[in-house]
């Protein structure tokens, strides 16, 4: 009876597991590939929306995306950034309707805020993004 008891106690006393796993972030890789795997509909948006409207329009948008622990986009805000003119505000709210379908991992995470830059050009490239290229990593607004 009294290994019982102090098991219990032991076992009040123990951090709860999935406490403890809450504390870490996604990882780098994790976003990347998720950014990646949607950078089409980024892309997308830029070429119906903005460039069907001015052929010139080119311009840096960031996304800024709270992530839940389920892997669902809970808020998203959209800063365009030298992205003026016709079908720059038409561009900026596709990127967020787009944004807001897409999925991470799910996993004992903490809630995150994240933001992600994409440049636009119409000479060809079209869409760069800090995870299609050399560019520094995400901005994470919980540091």
């Amino acid at each position: 009876m009294l290994h019982q008891i102090a098991l219990a106690l032991v076992l009040a006393a123990s951090p709860d597991p999935a406490a403890v796993a809450a504390d870490s972030a996604r990882a780098e890789e994790d976003l990347r590939t998720t950014v990646l795997r949607n950078a089409r509909d980024v892309r997308r948006c830029y070429e119906r929306e903005g460039l069907r409207r001015n052929a010139r329009l080119q311009g840096t948008v960031e996304v800024e995306l709270t992530i839940l622990p389920t892997g669902v986009v809970e808020h998203v805000a959209v800063t365009t950034l030298g992205l003026e003119g016709d079908g720059a505000r038409e561009t900026s709210a596709c990127v967020a309707t787009a944004a807001r379908h897409w999925r991470f991992e799910r996993g004992p995470f903490v809630v995150e805020t994240v933001v992600f830059p994409f440049f636009f050009a119409p000479d060809g490239r079209r869409l760069t993004s800090s995870y299609a290229s050399n560019e520094p990593a995400p901005v994470d607004r919980n540091s």
